[in-house]
């Protein structure tokens, strides 16, 4: 039987970290270690093809910290994007202490009913969970003294308020930034948060 959340130690949880932590730089690694492939909701299912390779092509990536990894899926409906925009958010934040990141989409209705509710099915799965609070519009760390340092933020964009986007700076750290149904998104923010991608040593 699962453990709920309140049986979870300090000693547990330390742990746990220090596990998901092996996969700083392996989220394919990651994504079968995180989740219960083959059992309950996802009985019969395992990932796809194509978000392995997008998977490992984040993890050479990282093997050169000065370089920003950019990757863009064109598709349709019903292809495992938004479950692979969950991985890589969870995968972010889970593996490497304060990362820091935002995530938007073309519309707030699809950041909040399709991106990020896709997000609180995987959070529900994942082995990792009693390290993280998932609220309606952020991912941040259970441990109080990091909650404001250590957290991902689903962000509504606006042309009329681009700063917003614009103190996403984690020097020496990691950032994660994902924009959901991206070509509808204004220039103004992907110019903005283009001086994100500017933090020296960090992984971005």
């Amino acid at each position: 039987m699962a453990k709920k959340l309140s049986d979870f130690s300090a000693e547990d949880k330390a742990s746990l970290a220090s596990f998901l932590g092996e996969f700083a730089h392996d989220p394919v690694g990651f994504v079968w270690a995180a989740f219960p492939w083959g059992e309950g909701e996802l009985e019969g299912q395992t990932p796809q093809q194509w978000q392995l390779e997008l998977l490992e092509d984040v993890g050479k990536g990282l093997k050169n910290i000065g370089q920003v990894i950019r990757e863009a899926v064109a598709s349709g409906n019903g292809i495992g994007k938004s479950a692979l925009v969950s991985w890589l958010i969870l995968w972010s934040i889970s593996t490497y202490e304060d990362c820091k990141g935002v995530v938007t989409a073309n519309t707030d209705t699809q950041l909040r009913t399709k991106t990020w509710a896709e997000l609180a099915k995987w959070h529900r799965l994942f082995i990792g969970n009693p390290l993280f609070d998932y609220t309606a519009t952020s991912l941040y760390s259970s441990d109080s003294k990091h909650e404001k340092t250590w957290r991902i933020d689903a962000i509504p964009w606006s042309e009329q308020n681009p700063e917003a986007f614009a103190g996403l700076h984690n020097q020496g750290r990691r950032i994660l930034i994902i924009f959901d149904e991206a070509s509808a998104i204004a220039d103004v923010i992907w110019e903005t948060v283009e001086g994100a991608t500017t933090d020296a040593n960090t992984e971005i």
